[in-house]
């Protein structure tokens, strides 16, 4: 079964760009813009993953939601403090632009397919 990635982000060019790049290292995609959106998805096709932009995963640490499932974050930040800080919110790895396919690849293989990132039933919304 073909793994699925949740895409969250208000930008349409980026969201349409990283979807291009998930979908060529072999994985499905779905998209959201906003985080109510990314919600009710999540809900209906309990996606394996998640990755966002860096201010929808602010968002969801200004809220404390709590993360089920492994939520990958793509940003322009690169600073070592923020990024310390966003894996120690919850985010299990951080991708910083530019970001080839390549980079894509590395980091959902990794993630989807550990033992211990398995994806686990959502009982509830993915947040």
């Amino acid at each position: 079964m073909i793994k699925k990635v949740l895409l969250v982000d208000s930008n349409p060019e980026y969201r349409h760009a990283m979807a291009s790049a998930v979908r060529r290292v072999g994985y499905d995609v779905i998209q959201a813009q906003a985080i109510a959106e990314a919600i009710e998805r999540s809900a209906n096709d309990q996606p394996d993953l998640v990755m966002m932009a860096d201010e929808v995963a602010a968002w969801l640490k200004a809220h404390q939601f709590p993360i089920r499932i492994p939520i990958v974050i793509y940003t322009a930040q690169q600073t070592a403090a923020w990024m310390d800080e966003a894996l120690s919110n919850g985010a299990v790895a951080i991708l910083t632009k530019p970001i080839s396919s390549a980079d894509v690849g590395d980091v959902l293989r990794k993630h989807l397919h550990s033992s211990r990132n398995r994806p686990r039933p959502i009982p509830s919304p993915l947040l």
